[in-house]
Order: structure tokens, then sequence, then C-alpha cells
């Protein structure tokens, strides 16, 4: 059976955000300077899929020996190639940026704003794979703060338990494009970006998800290079992590002159940072190309002596034909394909076929951190579903090692929630083996054990419902019918339009059952009262105060402790039903090095931030192209 994993567009894009912009990490209060990255371990009794080998030096290659150091203090050695400058690298992505300009919405729905633009903090690339290889840095994921170093910000501390004091670097300077004339920034620009994105921006993921007159007291700069963040003493809408997270990914550092002159910065000549690149052309629908921003000030963090970025020019082309985009992919048109989310990721099947016709390509696997689970409304006292042993008996009602086995061809991750298998989150998943045998049973098949409770539950002969959904998914839920009915369950499929279906998903405005993401990267913010992503309705005390708990206690080492504390009860109460997570490829050229497939190098805003980091062998390139 062919997958069907595609993104229905911004629907599924906005209802990811809004699950992701409410959630937060374990921190510590001095970020790191360097980064490393890991590959995604295998659950037991998964399907390890077969990933690129490590490239092997290009032929007479300078080579260079890497000394990193882990965050548990262990030393790693790597012998690697001398990175040269030059060359254009050249993306493929399934869709147009949506906007230029985070006052429009988040910049995560925008594919050059992570160039163009800095943030405070960012993901450390000496923990990528490239580096130490603890953190894959291929999702949205919500970091253990030691992953972060610092951007235009320094370093910064907690003053109080209101209070966040960034220390602005020095020496950094906007693009050289008037009014701005390449000036330097300080602490003023950050207050004047944060205050615009918060107080006089409507539509940004700052001032929808975390309101200012709810949540903040006040963002000043008490000199040049200090910036103080102030929350109010009893945040609304979430607590100081939660808003230090927003203000230190979410918020791309612009100048005011800009803003001034043009009113907004919506039109993409406007654009201006103190990125590594400069938006030099842009078509809609076509493409993008960005220039190298030769006063940059970042260096390298595995080869500190060298400024980046090392390429020339970005090009990214915009091509929203999957069949189109692999065959610019094998012609070698392209050389990444710029995967967000399932968004241009390769199919397992695609996969097989591109092994075969282009066995050169480096790829990396990588599990769905974004599909569909069935969601159960549990508020309204009427339905089956506000007892616990019919979720119970739904669960037990599907073979989900069979939906692995065939359905994706043994291409996905069985058991994948709330918690996923990626580097970045190894300290706090937990196989399925290894919880209890009420839980093991929860999620494996046993139909004869369905039907017992769904009798005790006082529903001998089942009952009917019905499920809303977006028409690409009738394939997983007409199967996941047929499991219902051999326990006397008859779901109907009420298919709607994408968008409709978002938004009455959003609103709570579905009936019973609702096939709506699930993002196991997002930790337990989804089962809050009025979330946008608990298509459920949980409302559960146990719940609520220990999301209360994790928030008071962001910025300690026991938050994810405690994230691990609360899973058991989550699987327990069976909220929603997941199916297995689908593994889907990430694709490049064997020319681009420095890359083993990441694309968000940082927190949630910071997507497609790569290119800085990688460079191009131009004779390989040459070489291999001619021989096609």
């Amino acid at each position: 059976m062919r997958t069907n994993i595609v993104c229905f567009g911004l629907s599924l894009l906005m209802t990811l955000i809004l699950v992701l912009a409410s959630c937060a990490p374990t921190v510590s209060t001095t970020p790191t300077t360097t980064p490393t990255p890991a590959t995604t371990p295998t659950p037991a009794s998964q399907p390890d899929p077969k990933a690129t080998p490590t490239p092997t030096p290009t032929s007479g290659a300078e080579m260079v020996k890497l000394k990193l150091t882990k965050l548990d203090g262990t030393s790693v050695e790597k012998l690697v190639e001398k990175p040269k400058y030059g060359g254009v690298v050249t993306l493929g992505i399934q869709g147009n940026p949506l906007w230029f300009d985070a006052a429009f919405g988040t910049s995560i729905l925008s594919t050059t704003l992570q160039l163009t633009n800095d943030f405070l903090l960012v993901g450390d690339w000496s923990r990528s794979q490239a580096g130490t290889g603890e953190a894959s840095y291929y999702y949205l994921a919500l970091l253990k703060i030691d992953n972060l170093a610092g951007c235009l910000a320094e370093s910064w501390e907690i003053a109080d338990p209101q209070t966040i004091v960034f220390h602005i670097r020095k020496g950094v300077r906007f693009h050289n494009k008037p009014p701005v004339n390449g000036r330097e920034l300080d602490a003023n620009d950050v207050v004047y970006t944060l205050t615009r994105l918060w107080k006089d921006s409507p539509r940004s993921s700052q001032a929808t998800t975390y309101p200012w007159e709810r949540n903040i007291e006040s963002i000043t700069a008490p000199d040049k290079w200090t910036v103080v963040f102030k929350s109010l003493p009893q945040p609304k809408d979430s607590g100081l992590g939660n808003l230090w997270a927003s203000v230190t990914s979410m918020a791309p550092i612009v100048p005011h002159e800009m803003v001034e002159k043009y009113g907004d910065l919506s039109d993409w000549r406007s654009a201006c940072g103190t990125g590594p690149f400069m938006l030099e052309d842009y078509v809609s629908g076509s493409s993008a190309t960005l220039v190298r921003n030769s006063s940059y000030w970042m260096k390298d963090p595995l080869h500190p002596e060298n400024t980046l970025p090392y390429v020339d020019s970005v090009k990214q082309l915009f091509i929203l034909d999957m069949s189109t985009l692999l065959a610019a992919l094998r012609t070698g048109k392209i050389d990444i394909m710029a995967a967000w989310q399932a968004l241009g990721r390769v199919s397992w099947e695609d996969t097989e076929s591109l092994k075969r016709t282009n066995p050169q390509l480096k790829y990396a696997p990588i599990p769905s951190s974004t599909w569909e689970g069935l969601w159960m409304r549990v508020d309204k006292p009427e339905l089956p579903f506000n007892d616990v042993r019919v979720r119970k008996a739904l669960s037990m009602a599907i073979d989900y090692e069979n939906i692995t086995k065939h359905y994706y061809g043994g291409n996905a991750i069985t058991f994948a929630h709330p918690v996923m298998p990626i580097p970045e989150y190894e300290d706090i998943y937990v196989p399925l083996q290894e919880f209890p045998e009420s839980i093991r049973e929860t999620y494996t098949y046993h139909p004869d054990k369905a039907k017992k409770l769904l009798a005790e539950a006082g529903y001998p002969n089942g009952f009917q419902t019905e499920v809303m959904c977006a028409p690409y998914m009738v394939d997983m839920l007409s199967l996941i019918k047929s499991y219902f009915a051999e326990v006397g369950v008859d779901m109907k499929l009420d298919v709607r339009e994408a968008g409709v279906f978002y938004a009455l998903g959003v609103q709570l405005k579905h009936p019973e059952m609702y096939f709506g993401v699930v993002a196991p990267t997002a930790e337990v913010a989804r089962f809050r009262p009025g979330f946008p992503g608990n298509y459920s309705g949980v409302n559960d005390p146990r719940i609520n105060a220990q999301i209360k708990e994790m928030d008071d206690a962001y910025f300690s080492t026991q938050r994810r402790q405690m994230w691990m504390e609360i899973v058991p009860y989550i699987l327990e109460n069976v909220w929603v039903i997941v199916p297995p997570a689908p593994i889907s490829y990430h694709f490049w050229q064997p020319w681009v090095k420095n890359y083993n497939g990441e694309i968000v190098v940082g927190y949630y805003g910071q997507a497609y931030d790569f290119p800085r980091y990688i460079w191009v062998d131009q004779d390989l390139k040459q070489k291999m192209i001619g021989s096609r």
C-alpha cells in the first residue's frame, strides 16, 4: 500500500506551530558556544532504516582533525575535509515563503528569513552530526539548552523569576543596504524588534500566542549592550521559560529604519538583517537568490579560524510537484531536497527508486515528527469516549505492527508517542517494552480483549461513531475503520476540505472524533485545556498541575524528569490513538559537505538556517555533473 505522507498545506503547518508555540525545554542559564548532533536511535523491535554511509573524503582532499567535547565530558575526534569557500548551493523546496516579515506570522513559514536575519540564540552546530552527534536538527524539537549557543546574544541570565537579561554581541553589523547602510546592531534594535512583534503586530506568533497585556511587563535596554525582558508577576498564558523561547528563537532581529521607511517588511526588497546572506532576487512561485554577506560576524563552531558562510550564494527553487522535484535531484539541478517536516521529504517508495537510479546520493532516514492520530472527544458526557475502557479497547483493536510492516513496508516507528526516539529526547524516551504490562497491552493488538472491554463499558455490540478528516487521510482511516469493524465499532469518515477541516478542529467543532496532527516533539502542553492542538478536549487535573509545575521548572534540570514521570499517565488514559510514525528520507548530493540532513539548527522559528554552515566541493560537482 502506497504511503500517503503529504502535507495539506498551511492548515497542517499552522496546527503544528500552535502546538509548538506553547511548549518548552529544560534549560540552564548559559548557552554553550559549540553544538553537536546525533543519529536517530532505533527503538528495540523497530526496523533500522539503512542510512547513507559516512561520506568518503574526496580524493586528494586536505584533511583536518577535530577534537570535540560532548556534554557528558567525553571526547570525540574526527578526521574531516578542510572546508573550502565559494560556489552555489541550490535547495529544492516544496512551497513559497509565505512572507518576509515575522510581523505577519511565524518565521517558520519563511524560507529566507532565517538566512537574512539572526536570532538571539541559535542551535550549536558543533553538536550537529557534523560534530559530536548530540542533536539531529531534523525537527522543530525542544532542545536541551546546552544544545543552544549564543548568537546576537552572547550570554544571558535569569535575574529573578520575572526577569531575563540578555548581553548583546558587539561588532555585528546590518546588511549594507540603505537606509541602514551597514550600521552596528545594538540592544535598542532588539528592544525595537521584540516590542514591534509583541505590541504592534497582531498576526505575529508572539502576539497571537502570548499577548503582551496578559504576559509582558516590559522590554527595555538600560544600556547599549543589555536587554532586560520582564514578564508579569503571574503571566496568564505561559511561564517565563516559554516566553524566553519565543524571544530567543522566533524573533528575527530587524533594523527600525527599514520599517520606518516602508511601513513593514512584506516586500522582499526590504529584507535586511545581520544574517549570513542577503536576499538579492525573488520570483514568486519560482525562486529566491541570496548572496553571501561578506561582513558576516559568525565563526564556524567546528573550524573557529573560518568566518561563515562558505558558499557565495544560496538558490532556493520552489517546486510544488514532487516528481519534478525528484527529477531535479536526479539530474543535479538541486543540491539538497530541503524538507521542513513532512513537506518535501521523499517517501520510502520513491527512496528505493532513487537508490537504484542515483546510488551516489546521500540520505538520512527521518521518522516524521508530524503525522495524524485519532483524537476522541472526552469533554462530551454523552459520548462513549468518556470511558477510558472504550479508548483502551479502540487502541487494542489496531494492529500497529501490521501497519508498520505492510502499510509502510517496515519504514515506520511503531511506538513514538508521546515522546519520539530522536537524539534530542534520548534521555526521556522509553520503549514500549519497558512500560508496565497494562500499558504494553493497551498498545498491542488484542481484538478479543478489546471486545471484552467494550462489553464491560456497556457496548457489547459496539457502537457507531464518525471521524472528521481531510481527503489525504482516507487511506489510513480506511485501514483503522476495518480494524474497528472487527470489534463491532462502525466508524464513518466525515471528509472535509483541508482548510475547513483545520478550522473546525482548532475550534473543537468536530462532533466526535478528529484525525488531527500529533507532534511528539511538543511535550505535554497539547493536553492543556483550550490549547489549539487538544482535539480531544482534555481537561485533567493531574495534567493541568503537571503543566504548571513544568512551566515553573522551565530552567531547572528537573523539568525533563517531570516529563518522563507524566508519560505513563498519558499512555494509560489514551486521549489520542497514534498510529506508527512513518519514516521518510532527506536527500542531498555528495558534493555538499559538512552536512548530514539538518533542517532546523535551533528551535521552532529557525528552519532552513543550515546553509550558513555547509560548503560545496566544486571540483567534485563539476566532475559528477559532467558524467551524468
